[in-house]
């Protein structure tokens, strides 16, 4: 099925990418056929505390970073207590595969893929960024296709199971603990395995972590934990918001956040189509995509019920994060 979204952005749902243990995973497509190409990837990788949830929470970031020049997806993934790890981060790294091995059809640059994640999906994103092409998480789908990401950026992310299950209290076989397959304990090697800080090494690509100072769900020193980690490795930002933990969905809050992530991605080198060649230095070059209208100004068409308007109801997590 094929959606119009305003600013001519092109939504194709359902789009089959990874067929594993008898079933068979979609990710929506969003892009701008005004933009010219080659276009980077951005894989946006939603929360609900890897039990809960589906494709969509990232549809208003997805129509905005399509308008600004992305070829964006947002991918499913399985979840817990079902599928436990590394289930969801081998689902996320297919949909990179994915991008790389089918994204030139569709006018991407299959050499600058990004990952953006909310909580759970932060630590996906991370994650992948992290283990890029490390055998025991890789998907058989695309043999020969690399799971890298040229950038990440973590919201309100889940980045030291350890510290967050002392921080935190989980009741066995819920939320983390039934990703994990159960508590530190139970499971030592996949508390190490799944979290991001135990995985950093040189190999790191640039990273921007931002977290509410009012969360109450995933606790703020989690990017603290990270961005310390990442520090001597590459370039990250870590950087607060004054909100909870569903501040990327808060329309007080959501040019902000989005101002912020393109500004980061674009610094990095890894944000719109042609942009250096466009500007000769990369200097000056605006939002990728040229001189759009601002994110509120491209969702004036929708009501106010829809999540993605800015006067719409918040858009956060189910129980967890």
């Amino acid at each position: 099925m094929t959606d119009r979204a305003p600013e001519s952005v092109t939504v194709k749902r359902d789009i089959p990418f990874h067929e594993v243990d008898g079933e068979t995973l979609t990710l929506d497509l969003y892009d701008a056929a005004a933009v010219s190409g080659p276009k980077p990837v951005a894989v946006l990788v939603r929360g609900g505390a890897f039990t809960v949830g589906d494709k969509g929470e990232f549809a208003r970031h997805a129509l905005d970073l399509a308008a600004d020049g992305f070829l964006v997806i947002e991918p499913q993934y399985r979840l817990a207590p079902e599928w436990t790890f590394p289930a969801a981060l081998v689902d996320v790294k297919a949909a990179v595969e994915w991008a790389r091995t089918e994204g030139e059809s569709y006018g991407a640059d299959t050499t600058r893929i990004i990952g953006v994640g909310h909580s759970a999906g932060a630590n996906l994103v991370l994650l992948a960024a992290l283990t890029a092409d490390e055998p025991g998480f890789e998907p058989e789908l695309y043999p020969g296709a690399s799971s890298a990401l040229s950038a990440a950026v973590g919201y309100a992310g889940v980045y030291d199971f350890h510290a967050l299950d002392t921080a935190t209290d989980v009741p066995p076989g819920e939320g983390h603990r039934a990703y994990l397959g159960g508590g530190p304990d139970d499971e030592p090697a996949a508390y190490d395995l799944a979290s991001p800080v135990a995985q950093v090494g040189i190999d790191a690509p640039p990273a921007l972590l931002l977290h509410g100072t009012e969360d109450d769900v995933v606790p703020p020193a989690q990017s603290e934990l990270l961005a310390d980690a990442l520090g001597p490795m590459t370039d990250v930002v870590q950087e607060t918001v004054p909100s909870d933990h569903g501040f990327p969905f808060h329309g007080a809050h959501y040019d902000d956040v989005y101002e912020r992530t393109v500004e980061f991605l674009r610094r990095v080198g890894v944000a719109g189509p042609d942009t250096a060649e466009a500007t000769g230095n990369g200097e000056d070059a605006g939002l990728p995509g040229g001189d759009l209208s601002g994110p509120t100004d491209r969702l004036d068409d929708f009501g106010a019920a829809d999540p993605r308007s800015p006067n719409g109801p918040d858009h956060r997590d189910e129980p967890g994060f």
